[in-house]
């Protein structure tokens, strides 16, 4: 892959941190996983995978997470490839703004944008969201309130790939989205 953004977005759960591993392990590709940016405010605000985020956390997130993609815009090597991670919501104008600014970083770099949407059964949500790997990474880990999930933002766009990750290995998934990012160069 060359000058890619692979960004794969759903619910908390669905194996976006652990599919975009294995495409950067197998490409090269550079990750920029949402708890990135989320954990350097979270892990100063005790965020403990379960109490409410205040709001005000969410404008300073942005704020680093616009840093790092001016950087991918600004000062990464042009033929560098990156693999984004995030839950964005519907209901959430943050988040619209977050899937735009990706988009945005990709015209200006002209890459192949890549968004991929990742789903996986309630059944599969309750089994990986109360792990101790999540609660060290300070994620998502009341799978009481992942049940209650609000819809994900619709993505439409021509490059779009969806995974339903309930029964698909992580490295049967990675395969599939490099082999999909490939087909659009």
């Amino acid at each position: 892959m060359n000058n890619t953004i692979i960004y794969l977005i759903g619910h908390y759960g669905v194996g976006k941190l652990t599919i975009a591993k294995e495409i950067c392990a197998i490409t090269g590709a550079r990750l920029f996983d949402n708890h990135l940016a989320n954990n350097i405010v979270f892990s100063l605000i005790r965020e403990d995978g379960s109490s409410p985020i205040p709001d005000s956390a969410w404008d300073i997130i942005m704020t680093i997470r616009r840093e790092a993609l001016r950087a991918m815009t600004e000062i990464a090597r042009p033929d560098a490839s990156f693999v984004l991670t995030n839950a964005l919501m519907k209901d959430d104008p943050l988040d619209h703004e977050a899937f735009a600014e990706v988009l945005e970083v990709s015209r200006k770099r002209a890459a192949t944008f890549v968004p991929v949407i990742l789903t996986a059964s309630d059944a599969a949500h309750d089994e990986r969201i109360p792990s101790p790997e999540r609660e060290e990474r300070l994620k998502m880990t009341d799978a009481a309130l992942v049940r209650q999930r609000r819809p994900i933002l619709r993505i439409e766009h021509p490059n779009r790939l969806d995974l339903d990750t309930t029964i698909l290995p992580p490295e049967r998934a990675a395969q599939l989205i490099i082999e999909h990012a490939e087909r659009l160069q």
